[in-house]
């Protein structure tokens, strides 16, 4: 009887094992491309913003004690002395800036008589107070250099001197003549000199431009850098309102992107400028969001391993044991070990692209490996190939909304209200982020963003510089 038995094991493990193909299949090649990244031509828009407040506090500062003297009493029996009355103020004319300069004026007068040889003469000091108006023209040279021409518009008594001496007719038009005369080109160099040597915009520029060649990061993992080359810088005409007095740089530039280190600074001198009229700041720039196979393969192997595919009416069986993810060149690789009717490793390959309606990397051309298919096509010509790949597609997917998402707030931290230098504040919107194309690497994906805004660089505190 137990010879029967053993019999009847034996043929019913050989039936067992005959019901079971075993393949043995050479994986692809593992191979990558270098990550390159179009270079991308933007626009950087620099408002060199002024304050009219700052200028006006800048005006002030070098406007104080006694502007003009006259100390001679006798050519025309009066003294004069002017100093500043009030603060100075600013305010726009057009495009140009219009000051107001209040002054302090103490005279002192009198009458000398000398009849039938006697003398007499009587002296009376006076305070009042005169404003002079003045309009400065700006415009920029070749050289980035702001050039101020300033010229008398005219004047005002505020309050005029009183005096008590009956006899003492005071001729307030000749001095306010020789005030004028004497305070004109004094106060307008003054004018001039001050918004020449505060209102550096070459200074500004030329900070600016270098900062412009320090690499950006943009991306912390994986390192992401934004490197700018200028090609070309222009200017429009100076613009004012009520608070601000704006002159609008702009900068034509090829934007790069770099993974990794970095980049050394390779700096450039400051061009000469064009005139053109530009408000436009807009940027290009192609950023990396990078997911490791390690990411992909667990997702994978949450869905995927356990899974049971039945075929021939359920008479074939296949269970998933294992996935794994690598590269080769613009191909994913897929590795899935089978057991039960196919036991070994079957391999898939597929073009990874981005899909926007699901914010998932999908697998355009999935199908089995050549050499896969070859055999599966010699010893499990059962399988039916199209419907076991279309049953696992779904969980080759993989979500990089979140990466997206996550790379979208790091972008906008370093472009928002970014304090670059202690006059320069970047003002940056990213206005589109959006996947081009796919890269693999050695260590995973690598979903190559074209991100898209607005920036702007304000000069701030040029009364402090």
């Amino acid at each position: 009887m137990n010879k029967y038995v053993c019999l009847l094991v034996v043929v019913g493990i050989g039936f067992f094992t005959s019901c079971r193909t075993a393949i043995q299949t050479v994986a692809p090649e593992e191979a990558f491309e270098e990550v390159r990244f179009s270079p991308q031509e933007s626009s950087f828009v620099i408002p060199l913003v002024f304050s009219i407040q700052e200028l006006q506090n800048l005006v002030n500062k070098y406007t104080e004690g006694v502007l003009y003297e006259d100390n001679n009493i006798e050519d025309d029996n009066f003294m004069v002395k002017v100093s500043k009355h009030s603060p100075i103020t600013l305010s726009i004319i057009g495009n140009d800036v219009q000051f107001r300069v209040p002054l302090e004026v103490w005279i002192k007068g009198g009458i000398k008589l000398n009849t039938f040889g006697v003398s007499f003469s009587d002296y009376e000091e006076a305070n009042g107070s005169l404003a002079l108006t003045f309009r400065t023209k700006l415009d920029v040279d070749p050289f980035w250099n702001v050039r101020t021409t300033t010229s008398f518009v005219n004047y005002e008594w505020i309050k005029q001197p009183q005096f008590s001496i009956a006899l003492l007719n005071f001729p307030f038009k000749i001095v306010a003549n020789n005030i004028i005369q004497s305070e004109q080109k004094n106060i307008s160099t003054i004018i001039d000199d001050q918004v020449r040597r505060d209102v550096d915009t070459r200074k500004y520029l030329e900070t600016a431009w270098d900062y412009m060649h320090e690499p950006v990061k943009l991306l912390t993992d994986p390192p992401t850098w934004l490197t700018i080359k200028p090609k070309g810088i222009f200017i429009s005409p100076f613009i004012a309102n009520a608070q601000e007095l704006s002159l609008i740089v702009g900068m034509k530039a090829i934007t790069e992107t770099v993974v990794g280190r970095k980049p050394q600074v390779v700096k450039t001198n400051l061009p000469n400028f064009k005139i053109q009229e530009e408000r436009n700041g807009s940027y290009n720039v192609q950023v990396s969001v990078q997911v490791d196979y390690e990411q992909i393969t667990e997702m994978a192997s949450k869905y995927l391993v356990g899974q049971m595919y039945t075929f021939s009416k359920g008479k074939k069986k296949v269970v998933v044991d294992k996935v794994n993810f690598y590269g080769d060149k613009d191909y994913m690789v897929i590795a899935v070990l089978l057991s039960g009717s196919i036991n070994g490793m079957v391999y898939l390959k597929g073009i990874p692209v981005y899909d926007p309606a699901t914010r998932k990397v999908v697998f355009s051309k999935l199908d089995f490996d050549l050499d896969t298919k070859n055999k599966l096509h010699k010893s499990a010509n059962w399988l039916a190939h199209d419907v076991m790949i279309k049953k696992m597609a779904p969980y080759f997917s993989y979500y990089i909304g979140d990466h997206l998402d996550e790379a979208s707030k790091e972008i906008k931290s370093n472009i928002t209200h970014k304090q670059l230098h202690a006059n320069f504040l970047a003002e940056g919107t990213l206005d589109e982020l959006k996947p081009e194309q796919i890269v693999l690497t050695k260590e995973g994906l690598i979903a190559v963003v074209n991100a898209k805004g607005q920036i702007k660089l304000f000069v701030t505190g040029i009364d402090k510089y």
